[in-house]
C-alpha cells in the first residue's frame, strides 16, 4: 500500500435481511460502486439473507446471523464479535432494530469504538409512532454520530415529533439511467418477450406485499376502473411480505381476474417496467420509493399517492398523476383518468420523467453523496443538520 494512501474505511452495514426492498436495493447499488481501495465493506443480516445478496460483488461479503424473531441477548454477543473481527471503524445501521442491537453490542466495547451512522427509510406509520418506539429512538439517536433519512418528508416528520439528532438531513435516492431505459422496441413487442398480451393499457406496480404498499386497495380500485375501461390491464411485480396472502386472494376474487397479471419476484425488473404504460404507487408510508425513479428512467409516467414521498422527485401534471389518493374511490378515479389519456400525452409525460431523473437523480451523484457522508462520519467530520 502506498504511504500516501490512507487505509480503507472498514465499514459494516447492519440490516435485518437482504430480501427485496427499496432500502436493500439502494444499499447493494452503493456498495457495488464504492471504491474498494477506500472502503472495506461487509453486510450483516440480523435475521436472514435474501436474493439481493446476489447483487453484491464478491469483495462485499455477507454475514447472516439467523436471529429468531423477538429480542435476543445472544444476537448482541454475536454482533459484537462480528464488529470486533471486522475491525470496523464505521457502522451504518438501517431501521430501528439494527440501531438497538449495534448500540448494545458496542456499549462496553474495550477496543476502539466505531463511529455510528444511522438511517431511516420510511415515513413512520402507527407502529413506529407508538410511544415505546419513539422513546427508543429519542434515546438511541443521541448515541449516533449522524442520522439521516432518504426524503425531506421524513426529516420534517422526525423534527415535528421532536427528534433533532446530530447531522439530520435528507440524502435522496438515485437511479442507474444507463440500466433503466425506455424500451428499444414497441410496447407490444416488449410485452411479447415476457409472454404478456400485447394490447391494452398497462398499469403496473413493482413492490413486495407490504400492507403500506396497498396492493389490496389498488386491485379494488382497478376493478372499479376496469368496469368502464375495457382495455385496462394490471401488472403486479414482486413477492413476499405479510400482505401477500390477502393481496393474492383479492386478485383471485377480482371480477376482472383475466386482466390482472402477477409476475412474482424478478431479479431484473427493467423488462417489466418497459412493458408498462404507467406505474402505480398507492403507498401510504414510504421514504422515497425506488420504483418511482426506476419507472421514470424507463420513460413511464406515475400515478401516485402524494403521501409516499414521490412528490419530492416528480411533479403532478408534468410526470403523471400525483395527488391525495387515500381512498379506493379516489384511486379508481385517478386510474380512469390515466386509462383514458392519449398515447401521445403518456409519451410526453414519460419523456419528461426520464429527462428529470437524468438531470437530478443519477446513481453516480447518489453514490458520491454516500461516499462523502461515509468518509466524513468515519473521520469525525460530521455534517451539520439542515435548516
Amino acid at each position: 500500500m502506498s504511504a500516501s494512501r490512507p487505509p480503507p474505511i472498514r465499514m459494516l452495514q447492519i440490516v435485518d435481511s437482504l430480501q427485496p426492498g427499496g432500502m436493500e436495493n439502494i444499499l447493494t447499488q452503493v456498495l457495488a460502486r464504492l471504491d474498494p481501495a477506500r472502503f472495506d465493506s461487509r453486510v450483516v443480516c440480523l435475521s436472514r439473507g435474501g436474493p439481493f445478496a446476489e447483487r453484491l460483488p464478491p469483495r462485499v461479503p455477507v454475514t447472516v446471523m439467523d436471529k429468531p424473531a423477538g429480542f435476543r441477548l445472544s444476537a448482541i454477543r454475536q454482533l459484537r464479535g462480528v464488529i470486533r473481527d471486522h475491525g470496523a471503524t464505521l457502522v451504518h445501521t438501517h431501521h430501528l432494530g439494527g440501531l438497538i442491537y449495534t448500540v448494545l453490542a458496542t456499549a462496553p466495547f474495550p477496543w476502539k469504538k466505531p463511529r455510528l451512522l444511522h438511517s431511516e427509510h420510511i415515513i413512520w406509520d402507527a407502529a413506529d409512532l407508538a410511544p415505546k418506539r419513539q422513546w427508543q429512538r429519542r434515546v438511541l439517536y443521541r448515541l449516533a454520530d449522524c442520522v439521516f433519512a432518504v426524503s425531506r418528508g421524513q426529516v420534517d416528520q422526525m423534527r415535528g415529533l421532536g427528534h433533532h439528532p446530530r447531522g439530520l438531513h435528507a440524502l435522496l435516492n438515485g437511479v442507474d439511467c444507463a440500466r433503466f431505459t425506455p424500451p428499444a422496441v414497441s410496447k407490444a413487442a416488449a410485452r411479447a418477450k415476457l409472454g404478456l398480451p400485447g394490447d391494452g393499457r398497462w398499469l403496473g406496480m413493482v413492490a413486495r406485499f407490504s400492507p403500506a404498499k396497498r396492493h389490496v386497495e389498488l386491485i379494488a380500485a382497478f376493478d372499479q376502473a376496469a368496469a368502464t375501461c375495457p382495455d385496462l390491464r394490471l401488472l403486479l411485480v414482486g413477492d413476499g411480505g405479510p400482505a401477500k396472502a390477502r393481496a393474492l386472494a383479492r386478485m383471485e376474487a377480482s371480477a376482472h381476474r383475466g386482466r390482472i397479471h402477477w409476475a412474482g419476484f424478478q431479479q431484473d425488473t427493467v423488462p417489466w417496467y418497459q412493458a408498462m404504460d404507467i406505474l402505480a404507487l398507492p403507498s401510504l408510508s414510504e421514504g422515497l420509493p425506488n420504483a418511482a425513479l426506476e419507472a421514470m428512467a424507463c420513460g413511464l409516467p406515475l400515478l401516485a399517492n402524494d403521501a409516499c414521498g414521490v412528490d419530492e422527485v416528480a411533479a403532478g401534471g408534468t410526470h403523471g398523476w400525483i395527488g391525495q389518493l387515500r381512498t379506493v374511490p379516489d384511486l379508481a378515479a385517478a386510474i380512469k383518468r390515466a386509462a383514458m389519456e392519449s398515447a401521445g400525452e403518456l409519451q410526453r409525460m414519460g419523456a419528461a420523467a426520464r429527462h428529470h431523473v437524468e438531470e437530478n437523480f443519477s446513481l453516480d451523484a447518489m453514490v458520491r453523496r454516500y461516499d462523502a457522508l461515509f468518509t466524513a462520519v468515519a473521520a469525525g467530520r460530521l455534517p451539520l443538520a439542515e435548516g
